[in-house]
């Protein structure tokens, strides 16, 4: 993990790295992860899609049951 160590302390990001603050202060990184539109297409993401899906409902469904409704 890169440490910042100038004056300047930046947050955000600029081309491929990343900055931000930490309980050890500032630091940097590379971004990572897999791009969205792979996950979106690839087959051997399939699985991923399915669980995304199920969370999805669940999440709506937990809504549904949390949010007050106009009735009451």
């Amino acid at each position: 993990m890169a440490r910042q160590e100038s004056l300047i302390q930046l947050t955000g990001s600029v081309g491929n790295i990343i900055f931000y603050k930490s309980i050890d202060g500032y630091l940097a990184r590379k971004k990572g992860g897999i791009a969205a539109s792979r996950i979106h297409s690839e087959p051997a993401f399939a699985r991923t899609r399915e669980n995304n899906a199920e969370f999805r409902k669940a999440a709506q469904a937990t809504k549904l049951i949390r949010e007050p409704s106009d009735g009451c």
